[in-house]
């Protein structure tokens, strides 16, 4: 009998949770840290000891799919409201929730990690300006907290609207935020933060009323701009604010539709740009599907921009990388930075961060009106080292509405959740 038949067979229980722990904070998919804990009882009490960093997102489609990064497949989304449009028209995220519009204009958010974890809110207010009664389109949703949300709402000027959850109507108005256009907008320090198309940082202090839980509505108390950039200086939208490190970003993403007028790479003074726009080709207007080769070529020459907010001196900070284990992941309703460890491998440590994954923005140039059409969608890598674009998934989908969201795994909850895999 030979030695291997002779030694005992150990069960992956007595695996110590020491060294159980340090495999599970490897993990980066929320799907595999659920089967993780799945394994067994040892291995479920060291994944609930074991703290977590930010893990990496979920991506939704309007096909009613989503993949988990950072390797997956594709999986149907089993999330069905009544009364309300369901996904494909799912009207966007905002960190582990996903917004859906009932057929009478107020929200219902739920979050496909607990699917019993969800919020109500009411229909956006009505422009009185306007005849319709139809309210204005959302832009961007903030969950402050469990008893506060903050949307933007309308473009040029955009508004900012306070409500709480379970609430009968949205409230704000303030002098201050009524002729701007807000870009992104980021709940940070116990502040909201907002980033205006012109560049500008502004700081949002909420009044938290003492009959709040009882129906007080929230309040705009003051508004303070922290970055102010000068009329010459001016940035160009699409402009995405992301908390990354204790510290906040803007991240300028620069493709053919950006204006011309950039900040250069050798000073932080805004230039101007004497190279020609890539140009787009729109597809025929004929029923048959159109390779839209435009837009990937597009995605593949994107690059950003990013800067730190300098609080002292009211100014942005170019900043050449983000981070050799952070990864920024940026989209229009959504943008967050993940915490990733460095992989070892012969006993070396490799920096797998300073990357920005991206998507295409509502309405991406190249689509040419074509949303009830089957085109190509694409998810991006920016590598801040090698400042170049790299093509990360392409899949072809119906954009009815959208195009895909992110949406973040709420952190200290990956053991012991439903697994919708």
């Amino acid at each position: 009998m030979s030695p291997t038949e002779d030694a005992p067979r150990r069960s992956w229980s007595e695996l110590s949770t020491d060294l159980a722990g340090e495999i599970f904070g490897r993990i980066l998919c929320h799907a595999d840290r659920v089967r993780f804990g799945a394994v067994c009882r040892q291995w479920r009490i060291s994944a609930r000891r074991n703290p977590l960093p930010r893990q990496f997102p979920w991506l939704a489609l309007p096909n009613r799919t989503f993949y988990s990064l950072p390797n997956s497949a594709f999986r149907r989304l089993p999330l069905h409201l009544h009364r309300h449009r369901q996904l494909p028209h799912a009207q966007s995220s905002c960190g582990e929730w996903l917004v859906f519009q009932h057929h009478d204009g107020a929200y219902t958010l739920v979050s496909p990690f607990s699917t019993a974890t969800t919020m109500v809110l009411p229909r956006m207010p009505t422009d009185p300006s306007v005849t319709h009664d139809t309210p204005p389109p959302l832009q961007k949703l903030v969950v402050c907290s469990p008893t506060l949300v903050a949307a933007v709402v309308g473009t040029r000027p955009s508004q900012l609207l306070l409500c709480r959850p379970g609430s009968a109507s949205w409230s704000c108005r303030h002098d201050r935020l009524q002729a701007l256009e807000i870009q992104d907008m980021v709940s940070y320090q116990g502040k909201l933060h907002a980033l205006v198309n012109s560049g500008d940082l502004l700081s949002i202090s909420i009044s938290e009323d003492d009959d709040s839980h009882a129906g007080g509505e929230p309040t705009v108390s003051s508004v303070d701009c922290l970055v102010r950039i000068s009329p010459g200086r001016r940035t160009e939208p699409p402009l995405y604010l992301v908390e990354s490190d204790g510290s906040l970003l803007m991240v300028r993403k620069e493709n053919h539709s950006t204006r011309e007028g950039s900040y250069s790479d050798d000073d932080e003074s805004y230039s101007s740009s004497d190279e020609q726009s890539n140009v787009i080709l729109n597809p025929d207007d004929d029923d048959s599907y159109v390779p839209l080769y435009s837009a990937e070529q597009i995605e593949l020459q994107t690059k950003f921009e990013v800067f730190a907010a300098d609080m002292a001196g009211s100014r942005w900070r170019k900043v050449r990388s983000v981070g050799g284990d952070r990864v920024l992941f940026v989209g229009h309703w959504c943008s967050r930075s993940v915490h990733v460890v460095p992989d070892v491998h012969q006993g070396k440590a490799h920096n797998i961060g300073d990357l920005i994954f991206f998507l295409q923005d509502r309405g991406a140039d190249g689509y040419g009106g074509q949303q009830w059409r089957t085109v190509e969608f694409f998810c991006t890598i920016y590598d801040m080292r090698e400042r170049r674009s790299q093509l990360f998934l392409k899949t072809p989908l119906r954009p009815v509405g959208s195009l895909g969201t992110w949406l973040f795994p709420p952190s200290g909850r990956a053991a012991g959740m439903s697994e919708h895999c």
